[in-house]
């Protein structure tokens, strides 16, 4: 079995679809979402946490690389 649970062509999506559900519960329930959590869902909590730090951090060394590519004054005019 894959460890990627979605399909490339949507992963994104998909991946927002869930993350808008969290949050929606964590808008809703406030402080009591934590609580309500089973041990495993707090542990998985907890690493989408800081996979979402490292998103971040990933997301923003992409956007600065493509930044700079497109201001490259040796940019190919095919591409």
């Amino acid at each position: 079995m894959s460890r990627y649970p979605n399909m490339s062509y949507c992963m994104c999506e998909n991946t927002l679809a869930a993350l808008h559900q969290i949050m929606d519960a964590m808008q809703d329930d406030g402080l009591q979402f934590l609580n309500d959590l089973s041990r495993n869902e707090r542990r998985s909590f907890d690493e989408l946490f800081h996979a979402c730090e490292s998103f971040l951090n990933l997301s923003d060394e992409l956007v600065e690389e493509e930044k700079e590519k497109e201001i490259s004054p040796w940019k190919d005019e095919d591409e």
